[in-house]
């Protein structure tokens, strides 16, 4: 009996501080975007990056394209969502990489890119990379 509490209590700390450490990067990475002046936004799940970018959908659709293949990001999937938003997806080795677009005007796209090394472990570095260069792409 005694065993198998303390074997719940190290599961419990070994939980709390990989959530700790977690809340910590989060804080970290919203810190950071609070700094930031080029208008990109943690995602709400807080797993990516958003920027609204000049151009339509369409138009910057065709940015991102170009992006991902300059970027050597396998595209996987490109599919229409609701209201003429567009979703890409695809790969860089390990990373799964997820560009979603929605139209803000007629001369303006929210871009918001997720890049995941698994479920719980994303890649912000990378999912700012992409968002940047398809903010710089014409």
């Amino acid at each position: 009996m005694l065993k198998h509490s303390a074997v719940r209590l190290v599961t419990v700390i070994a939980l709390s501080l990989v959530a700790a450490r977690g809340l910590v990067a989060q804080a970290t990475a919203a810190s950071d975007t609070a700094n930031d002046t080029s208008g990109t936004y943690l995602t709400l799940a807080g797993n990516g990056v958003g920027r609204i970018v000049p151009g339509s959908v369409s138009d910057v659709t065709v940015r991102v394209r170009t992006v991902l293949i300059k970027m050597k990001i396998v595209q996987e999937r490109d599919r229409p969502l609701r209201q003429g938003g567009r979703e890409l997806r695809g790969k860089k080795g390990l990373v799964d990489v997820s560009v979603r677009l929605r139209s803000e005007s007629t001369s303006s796209t929210r871009v918001e890119v997720t890049a995941l090394r698994g479920p719980a472990n994303p890649d912000e570095e990378l999912a700012r990379q992409v968002i940047d260069e398809i903010q710089k792409a014409k």
